[in-house]
């Protein structure tokens, strides 16, 4: 039996190639929000920001300060008083910066650096922080204690333009806010003044002895020395002893640009990159703050410092936080295929394939055969005439 000659008939190829864009177009358009690694330490740090803010915003209402509503649309209490108001201010801010910092997705975003510098339950964490954006700051401590982490505070008052730089409530008085509240669980073990040299160079003797009382009235250790490495050495002494010793700190964090941690604003801004670093690099610092300190002990550091940055590689929105989007976007959900769906048209497609395939081949193989080649007709002789005087008639005589 012979084979069939020819190929699938374009009709059939045409219906595959429709049916597989149709299996393709459907994958596409109902792809699936599937939760991101640590899921719900982010949604119980946002939680615990937002129930933050509610307490530091009626502890500045308390202080007898006014939500500045126009620069604070979301109501957060976190920023604070520009240039002519702010009686602890030691340099200029940008206002934006301290905005996107009062985003409670802040948090979350820090619970996934912390989850990529495996940090989790029990682990000792070491902060560095300013009064500069108690947004982040306030962030900082939630998305810790989210992980199960312990946070080993050491803040310096003074504060930039729009940061915690009032007198009346500085850093300290918002994070007693928080704490008292049950927002955050810890707070901070010693502050400094802060500003330049962290002893408030260039701020007067007035502003000064603000800081100094606020540092009293929150009975944390005070940390005011001669030289900024005198500092910086008292700080990783008071890291030691609250940790139990540097050995047992997993992780540093810095947030904004307090010389104590990062050393000079040249460190700060250009040396070390924003966000998780693991790894120490040779260079010629001008300073060694207790930022590279801890990063050349070999611990993982997170520098919070360009807020904007920060916010457009997390796709955080670059404004202020506003009211009902936290807890929700892409640091929560990734957009990924729905792999049902794909696997459901994918053994279809398959399927298909295979059987229009079985078809073709049973139609080759047991098919109505094809036709022989026709074949050329043969004439044959005539019969010869009978021999005159004989008849035709076989019974006939002869004559």
């Amino acid at each position: 039996m012979k084979y069939r000659e020819g190929k699938i008939p374009p009709a059939t190829l045409a219906a595959l190639a429709i049916l597989a864009s149709l299996c393709w177009l459907a994958v596409e358009h109902f792809k699936v929000d599937v939760r991101e690694s640590g899921y719900k330490e982010k949604k119980a740090a946002v939680a615990a920001v937002r129930k933050g803010q509610e307490s530091i915003r009626a502890g500045r209402k308390k202080a007898g300060l006014e939500i500045n509503y126009e620069h604070d649309p979301a109501h957060t209490g976190l920023i604070g008083a520009d240039d002519q108001a702010g009686s602890l201010t030691t340099d200029k801010g940008f206002l934006r910066a301290k905005q996107i910092a009062t985003q409670p997705n802040l948090s979350a975003v820090l619970v996934a650096m912390l989850k990529e510098a495996r940090i989790g339950e029990g682990d000792v964490v070491a902060v560095g922080m300013t009064g500069s954006f108690p947004g982040a700051n306030l962030a900082t401590m939630c998305a810790i204690e989210a992980v199960g982490a312990k946070p080993v505070v050491i803040c310096s008052l003074g504060a930039s333009t729009w940061g915690a730089n009032q007198a009346e409530f500085t850093w300290l008085d918002m994070e007693k806010a928080a704490f008292d509240a049950g927002a955050i669980h810890s707070r901070s073990v010693a502050a400094s003044i802060g500003g330049d040299k962290d002893k408030g160079v260039g701020m007067n003797k007035a502003q000064i002895e603000q800081i100094r009382a606020a540092i009293l009235r929150n009975g944390v250790e005070k940390i005011e020395e001669k030289t900024l490495v005198e500092s910086i050495n008292r700080r990783m002494d008071v890291y030691a002893k609250a940790a139990g010793g540097l050995d047992r700190i997993k992780c540093y964090i810095n947030v904004g640009g307090g010389l104590a941690s990062i050393g000079s604003n040249l460190v700060g801004d250009k040396m070390i990159p924003n966000g998780l670093s693991r790894t120490y690099v040779q260079k010629n610092y001008p300073t060694e703050g207790t930022l590279l300190k801890m990063l050349k002990a070999g611990k993982p550091v997170i520098h919070l410092n360009d807020f904007r940055k920060l916010a457009e590689d997390n796709a955080l929105p670059l404004r202020e936080a506003e009211a009902g989007e936290s807890g929700e976007g892409p640091i929560f959900f990734a957009r990924k295929y729905n792999l049902v769906l794909v696997l459901s048209a994918l053994v279809g497609l398959i399927a298909t394939i295979a059987a229009v395939g079985l078809l073709d081949l049973r139609h080759a193989l047991f098919g109505r055969p094809a036709p022989s080649p026709a074949q050329p007709k043969v004439e044959l002789p005539a019969d010869p005439a009978p021999p005159a005087g004989r008849g035709t008639d076989p019974g006939e005589p002869v004559l």
